[in-house]
């Protein structure tokens, strides 16, 4: 029991270390893969090769699902383009298995400690990134050393361990059992690294055989594939991308096992190669996903027409519900995961922004209609609104570093601030606008041209704003906070001049007098609310709302 539970303890590390070094990979590449996957992978062959670099630079399987599934879904990616990224990402992931399989983990304590200085003492995200993946790896190599030292007791005939050492033998004897289980556990483990690095660590005590490791192999690398089918699931292409996937491997997984079947001295020959046992599983591993390239890139065409055909589009009549495009229940956190909610609060960023541009040409053209329609997009809003603040207060829970509090708390301010402003847009603006359509009243030529130019400026701002969210750039959140005070000094002067056109007797203004002020007033409301998003990056928090 005690030799099962020391193993159990081994593989609890490595799983720790994977989930550590995806957050790592977050804090040194952050958003930037999507990008440079969208500009390198524009056809087969550059996708393959960007695939490898992708997955060279963030060595884990569920962050290049994730970044598959996000960009497919965007639009930015066919599933067939996406399909041979992912080869060549494959063939880049077996990289950290390769480091693994060096046996380095008598010098994971020194890892670790070099690890733990950068995370501890480093002044940028990124540096501290770069600890967390280094110590991520020091995990990882303990881990594999506590695997091998307890399947060292095995070996050497610990009596309390014969159960351990039966079952390792007849799983031996059931390549296909082993396969499957292999499959299960990648699924369960959400990585195929942790999987084959439980198998270096019982191979490098010579606890399993070679034709063993092999088997769990090929089942780690088919299981893993379900984690892309998971995260991308709700959406047609990505569900198309990952069963393209699934179906890949499967072909090369059974090509493989009749060949171990049909010439057993195959895995003979692989023994024979330089290195031990750990060595050969790490081989194993770049060797079959070295044939799903060769054999499966050619035939990336008819994999996805028969997906395809598996996977119809559904009729075009079929009405879609209205919800969250980017963001996804599934293996992530970090950057990643923020930055599939920064991409849907964009989206409420556009709808509100063009609620208020139909509002204003609403109140321009007396177009009724537009004005119910505003209010329609009010409700998607709010719908959008509930489901981002559940999707982003989830993500991190007690594990949730300063790093990602500063991101949640940007994200947060920014969309309460939108759903305010959709709220003005809706509750009161358009209302102002039913009701100087059903009074069938006119502004004069100078009030609207007035309300015109304030109208102009926030819509303005809100873009500015909508940059600024997204790039952090401090010289626009500056820009931003000086057109506020502009605009509020705007604000007084139309005031003004709305009363000296009064004090002339001028009808219109008398008739529409009410509206005017109240339109004012909103607007610049709803400015102050969209400034609210530069205060948090130049990191002044002395502002108010007036």
């Amino acid at each position: 029991m005690i030799t099962f539970l020391t193993i159990a303890g081994g593989v609890a590390l490595i799983l720790f270390g994977v989930r550590f070094m995806r957050k790592g990979l977050d804090r040194v590449f952050g958003k930037q893969l999507g990008p440079w996957m969208q500009r390198l992978g524009d056809n087969r062959i550059k996708s393959f090769f960007t695939g490898i670099g992708v997955a060279i630079a963030a060595p884990s399987s569920t962050t290049v699902s994730v970044l598959a599934v996000q960009t497919v879904q965007a639009g930015h990616m066919t599933a067939r383009q996406m399909l041979a990224l992912i080869f060549g990402a494959d063939i880049g992931l077996t990289v950290t298995v390769m480091l693994i399989a060096l046996n380095l983990y008598d010098y994971a304590p020194i890892v670790a400690l070099a690890g733990f200085s950068l995370y501890r003492f480093g002044r940028s995200s990124r540096a501290r990134g770069l600890g967390r993946i280094t110590l991520s790896f020091g995990f990882i190599f303990i881990g594999v050393g506590i695997i091998k030292d307890a399947a060292t007791v095995v070996n050497n005939g610990d009596q309390a361990s014969n159960d351990l050492t039966t079952l390792l033998e007849i799983a031996t004897r059931y390549p296909i059992g082993l396969v499957c289980l292999a499959a299960v556990m990648a699924i369960i483990f959400q990585s195929s690294t942790a999987t084959i690095a439980l198998v270096i660590g019982l191979g490098a005590a010579s606890a399993v055989s070679l034709q063993a490791a092999v088997a769990v192999v090929i089942g780690a690398n088919v299981g893993i594939v379900v984690t892309t089918l998971i995260v991308g699931w709700r959406q047609l292409e990505s569900r198309r991308l990952a069963m393209g996937n699934l179906i890949a491997k499967l072909i090369v997984a059974i090509v493989v096992l009749i060949v171990m079947k049909l010439r057993p001295d195959a895995i003979d020959q692989l023994g024979k190669t330089p290195g031990n046992l750990a060595n050969h599983v790490a081989y194993a591993h770049t060797g079959f996903n070295v044939l799903m390239a060769l054999f499966m890139l050619p035939m990336i065409t008819p994999i996805t027409q028969v997906v395809e055909k598996m996977l119809p589009a559904p009729p075009p009549t079929e009405t879609k519900k209205f919800g969250p495009r980017h963001i996804n229940v599934g293996p992530l956190d970090g950057a990643l995961a923020y930055g599939q909610s920064q991409r849907e609060i964009m989206r409420v960023a556009e709808i509100v922004r063009t609620m208020l541009n139909d509002t204003w040409q609403a109140l321009r053209t007396g177009n009724m209609k537009l004005a119910d329609d505003v209010s329609e997009r009010d409700d998607q809003v709010d719908l959008l609104d509930h489901e981002i603040k559940h999707f982003v207060t989830s993500l991190g829970g007690s594990e949730l570093d300063a790093d990602d509090a500063a991101e949640q708390m940007h994200q947060l301010r920014y969309l309460n601030q939108l759903e305010t402003t959709g709220d003005i847009i809706d509750k009161n603006i358009t209302e102002l606008v039913r009701k100087k359509i059903r009074k069938n009243v006119r502004f004069s030529v100078e009030g609207s041209g007035d309300i015109d130019s304030l109208f102009e400026k926030v819509i303005e701002n809100l873009l500015i704003a909508e940059t600024a969210f997204a790039t952090r750039d401090r010289m626009l959140a500056q820009q931003l906070i000086r057109h506020k005070d502009q605009i509020n000094q705007l604000e007084h002067e139309l005031r003004d001049r709305h009363f000296a056109r009064l004090q002339s007797g001028l009808t219109e203004s008398h008739e529409t007098s009410a509206i005017h002020l109240d339109l004012l007033t909103h607007l610049k409301h709803i400015n102050s609310c969209v400034t609210h998003v530069a205060y948090g990056i130049v990191g002044d928090r002395t502002d108010d709302s007036s």
